[in-house]
């Protein structure tokens, strides 16, 4: 069993790679996205299932956990390239509508790349903003810097009296 994943921006693209998503197969995949979910902030999830060839009312359940996931935060679950098989257990069980479903290659690839430029465009807002800050930073310390008095002298008002040089003797 292999999984691929992929964060594009708070998207999660997860991708099962075997043919038959069997009972050993589905426990892993719920385990495997589970920890993802954890370990990113995941908003949307992108089902890549176009491998998958053999899938039961188990296997219907596996996809639904991450859906149940985007659906608690009010977020989109994409299901896409789904083989006829998974499509019509899905319209058996009346769940199509929970789904964005895409089906053709050319959809796919362009909402992938969407979604790319899209990461992309706030990365750079991101960076953008954080030198912004920290360019306002350096300015405001630059301004902040005191100059170097005898803090006592300046109280009284009189400028930090000079040392006077000590006059060196050789005495030989």
């Amino acid at each position: 069993m292999e999984f691929k994943h992929q964060m594009i921006g708070n998207t999660l693209l997860f991708k099962y790679n075997d043919p038959v998503f069997n009972d050993i197969g589905i426990i892993n995949y719920k385990r495997s996205l589970a920890n993802l979910l954890k370990k990113h902030n995941v908003q949307d999830i992108i089902l890549d299932v176009e491998n998958i060839k053999i899938l039961d009312n188990n296997g219907l359940s596996a996809i639904m956990f991450a859906r149940r996931h985007t659906k608690t935060n009010s977020k989109t679950c994409v299901l896409a390239m789904a083989r006829p098989k998974l499509m019509s257990l899905l319209r058996t069980a009346k769940l199509t509508e929970s789904f964005i479903v895409i089906n053709r290659k050319d959809e796919y690839q362009a909402y992938l790349k969407s979604l790319i430029e899209k990461a992309d465009k706030e990365k750079a807002e991101r960076e953008a903003e954080k030198a912004r800050k920290a360019e306002e930073i350096n300015n405001a310390k630059v301004e902040e810097v005191p100059l170097k008095e005898n803090t006592a002298a300046k109280k009284n008002g009189r400028k930090k009296p000079k040392k006077k040089a000590e006059k060196k003797t050789d005495n030989i």
